[in-house]
């Protein structure tokens, strides 16, 4: 039987490892022969080659919620296409689809509202929502089960902001505001605010009337501003009216 000496060191020492020389430590002992050392490196960082702040090796917080949130997102990804336990059908204008009651129950309070109250959702374990394609509905699934991509979001906001109006899903009705404000044009400003007043959606009012009046791009659509009047809401007319007045300045 073999013994080794045992050597204690609790030094702790912050050294910069830029090659293999710079791994050699100077012990000193007076032992004589082979012995095998064990280092515990308390913490690793990296520099990056152009230079900049070291970053540690070993996951941060932040680094491991970011993991752990894109394990929960493929989940629900796999929830969602493979219907894996799903326990409600919802039907659209053009076909069927499969989701799960607690992910619609947590996003939505008309969702909750149907699966706890006596309704004929919670009977039957059917949602009816005839008023979205089923390609616009499977675009709000993905928005509520957080894997939606941004192309599919951008082609479906608006019927996004009817499903989020209709169904009190405040964050994707707010997310729907800001995009459409995004791509104000003379094409679609009076369509959009149209649908501003129609879903009270202040800011996105407050953008086409600025775009109109403001930038005086109301002038791009005196061909379609008489009809927009036959159809618009009386508050609403008498609102831009208000508008027009605060802006023009008699010389």
């Amino acid at each position: 039987m073999f013994s080794y000496p045992i050597l204690l060191h609790s030094a702790v020492h912050e050294r910069l490892l830029r090659n293999s020389d710079d791994f050699v430590w100077p012990v000193d002992s007076t032992f004589l022969g082979r012995f095998i050392i064990d280092v515990e490196f308390l913490d690793l960082k990296i520099y990056p080659i152009n230079g900049g702040e070291a970053s540690s090796i070993w996951p941060t917080d932040g680094m491991m919620q970011s993991l752990a949130t894109q394990s929960t997102l493929r989940c629900l990804s796999r929830m969602l296409d493979e219907g894996i336990h799903a326990d409600v059908m919802i039907n659209t204008a053009e076909g069927k689809l499969r989701g799960h009651k607690a992910i619609l129950a947590a996003s939505s309070p008309v969702f909750q509202s149907m699966f706890v109250h006596d309704l004929k959702e919670k009977e039957s374990s059917t949602i009816e929502i005839e008023d979205m394609s089923q390609e616009s509905c499977m675009a709000l699934l993905s928005y509520l089960y957080g894997t939606i991509r941004h192309e599919d979001f951008w082609k479906h906001r608006l019927a996004l902001l009817g499903a989020a109006n209709k169904y009190d899903i405040a964050n994707l009705k707010d997310s729907c505001e800001e995009s459409l404000l995004e791509d104000i044009n003379s094409g679609n400003v009076l369509a959009r605010l149209q649908e501003a007043w129609l879903y009270r959606l202040n800011k996105l009012k407050k953008g086409c009337l600025m775009y109109l009046l403001d930038f005086g791009k109301i002038y791009d659509v005196k061909d379609d501003i008489s009809n927009f009047f036959m159809h618009a809401d009386r508050e609403l007319m008498l609102e831009m009216f208000q508008e027009v007045l605060a802006v023009w300045k008699p010389a």
